[in-house]
């Protein structure tokens, strides 16, 4: 269970510094384009936010790895697996199946909130311009605690 719950936490915390890299580029983007209007060419990118994500990918994946069930596996065959899936024997399995389960009935109804709150996004587009970003990793985040918490709930029954 341990595992699951620092697996889906690290998941979270690097869709969250995802967004905000996507979202410093493209207020970036934005004031450039803003100051080529006025006739002037200025660049310039806030590298924290990428920084904090490679690091924390780094690390993540180093603490992955050490920690997989199958020890015998190398890295190439590791990294193409999702990690969070925890199937050691059979009840995790079902847990595994009724928490993927809850993740997708989840998204499958926070997408179209989600989507919902585009017929507004032209209203507030010149205050939030990033705003599609973090919609997308609202809806990932919610259901990856989704499948956290079910999980979480199935295993300690």
């Amino acid at each position: 269970m341990k595992r699951v719950i620092i697996q889906s936490m690290s998941s979270i915390v690097l869709y969250i510094l995802m967004a905000f890299t996507v979202a410093s580029f493209a207020s970036t983007v934005t004031h450039s384009l803003a100051a080529i209007e006025t006739g002037a060419f200025e660049l310039e990118f806030n590298l924290l936010p990428f920084f904090l994500l490679i690091v924390f990918f780094i690390v993540w994946t180093i603490y992955s790895f050490r920690t997989r069930p199958n020890q015998q596996m190398s890295f190439g065959q590791w990294s193409i697996r999702m990690t969070e899936f925890s199937e050691v024997d059979e009840r995790e399995a079902l847990i595994t199946a009724k928490a993927t389960k809850a993740a997708y009935v989840s998204f499958s109804i926070s997408v179209p909130l989600s989507m919902l709150t585009f017929f507004f996004y032209p209203l507030f587009q010149a205050a939030w311009p990033t705003y599609p970003v973090f919609a997308l990793l609202s809806t990932i985040v919610i259901a990856n605690l989704v499948y956290m918490t079910t999980w979480i709930r199935a295993y300690t029954r």
